[in-house]
């Protein structure tokens, strides 16, 4: 019982020491009649932070909020829609485009399974093909060149259609 009791005042005495070497390092304050060692700096203490209200702010309506109806600048009518013919013509293009790119994807996929090694899935007789004496590598090249290019028509046919007011579910 009396060892508890004695590291309870040891843990007690410990832990008051550090509040008891801080007490101690803080200077004696100033007095009016006692000298101070050091010269009064010459800046001024700083000034306080001006805190700003509604009534500093001189607002012409007074603050805006977000979905006030009197503030908005811009009108909410729909715009013109597209024909049904330019819809019709611009997905045609697109799905032509498409079908242009998935295939030159289908081939580009090909090639690089041959060039790494692996096993190449066989399309079986093609008649009208012949052989194809270009080395892989430059087949890989010609066929990205291509498929950049079909992406590239592909964005252009979208920005014309978003130009024209044409939604992009329209094109589906």
């Amino acid at each position: 019982m009396s060892l508890r009791l004695l590291a309870g005042a040891a843990f007690f005495v410990l832990s008051a020491l550090p509040c008891l070497t801080q007490t101690e390092q803080t200077p004696p304050p100033a007095t009016a009649d006692s000298t101070p060692n050091t010269q009064p700096s010459s800046a001024s203490p700083a000034s306080p932070k001006k805190v700003w209200t509604n009534d500093d702010i001189h607002a012409r309506n007074g603050v805006s909020v977000v979905g006030d109806k009197r503030s908005q600048n811009y009108h909410m009518t729909p715009g013109p829609t597209a024909d049904s013919a330019t819809v019709s013509r611009i997905r045609k293009n697109l799905e032509k485009l498409t079908a242009q790119l998935d295939d030159a994807n289908e081939k580009l996929a090909g090639l690089k399974k041959f060039q790494a090694g692996d096993e190449v899935k066989d399309p079986g007789p093609q008649i009208n093909k012949g052989l194809n004496r270009v080395p892989v590598d430059q087949q890989i090249a010609q066929l990205e060149a291509s498929k950049k290019k079909l992406e590239g028509q592909i964005s252009d046919l979208l920005d014309e259609a978003r130009k024209k007011g044409i939604d992009p579910g329209q094109l589906r």
